[in-house]
């Protein structure tokens, strides 16, 4: 009896460690996603407390040859951005110089994205984080 007992609960604590491990392994997986050729509108801006009427305003346009563009709030900004499946690094970003009362979080949308190393996609939204994986900023597909 006690080896039969002793059986059933070793089986038992084996499965629930194996579905434990898969749940763990596919909670942490970021779905395949083309960045070039897709408008993004910013969903949330770490450090901001702009409306999200505000932060829908903001954009970002990965184009072909390693291209970006977007608006930043008061002006429109370009730059370049490299990356792979997981890391990306984007270049020293330029805008236009026309200020307006969204200039600070302007510059805090231009300073989280420089900032981005890793980038994530999950159910339709893109997560750029810095290396340490905070988030710095979300983004929705168009």
């Amino acid at each position: 009896m006690y080896n039969q007992t002793h059986f059933t609960m070793n089986l038992y604590f084996k499965s629930s460690l194996v579905l434990l491990i898969a749940v763990f392994l596919f909670s942490c997986h970021s779905e395949p996603v083309e960045l070039a050729d897709h408008d993004w509108k910013v969903t949330d801006l770490s450090g901001s407390p702009a409306s999200k009427s505000e932060l829908a305003k903001l954009s970002l346009e990965f184009k072909d040859g390693k291209e970006i563009g977007g608006f930043a709030g008061c002006n429109n900004f370009r730059g370049g951005a490299t990356y792979n499946q997981e890391q990306i690094q984007f270049s020293t970003l330029y805008t236009d110089n026309r200020s307006c009362k969204l200039e600070q979080l302007e510059q805090r949308f231009l300073s989280n994205l420089e900032s981005s190393k890793q980038y994530s996609y999950y159910a339709g939204k893109l997560i750029l984080q810095d290396e340490s994986g905070n988030i710095l900023v979300e983004l929705e597909q168009l």
